[in-house]
């Protein structure tokens, strides 16, 4: 019989660098924008104006290509910041850049749902 049955225990991982865990804040905010379109359309409909916007139909005039453009700018900030290699020539700021523009484009995104559903 062998004593060489189980692997080796792997060593001590290393610590994530900074670009790792911006990716994967990314990664994690980009995926959680559907449920947090769901939560504020239910939100919305909740409210009075939310009930009279789709009983009555008076809804905010909001046009089309502002939802468009809002997710083009989530999409391509997506993008950036899960796409960009982790190499010592990149610098963080490109993608830290994207990250902010991604959050804040899914902001504006959510607010213009909620602003369609208040009339």
């Amino acid at each position: 019989m062998s004593d060489n049955l189980l692997p080796p225990l792997p060593g001590p991982r290393p610590a994530p660098t900074p670009a790792r865990r911006l990716r994967t804040r990314a990664l994690w905010a980009g995926l959680l924008l559907a449920p947090a379109t769901v939560l504020v359309v239910v939100l919305a409909l909740a409210s009075e104006s939310g009930t009279g916007c789709v009983m009555k139909g008076a809804c905010g005039e909001v046009p089309g290509w502002a939802y468009l453009a809002t997710l083009a700018v989530v999409v391509t900030a997506w993008i950036r910041a899960l796409g960009t290699p982790d190499t010592p020539h990149t610098p963080d700021s490109g993608r830290t850049a994207a990250f902010w523009i991604m959050l804040g484009a899914e902001a504006v995104f959510l607010a213009l749902v909620v602003g369609y559903f208040s009339g």
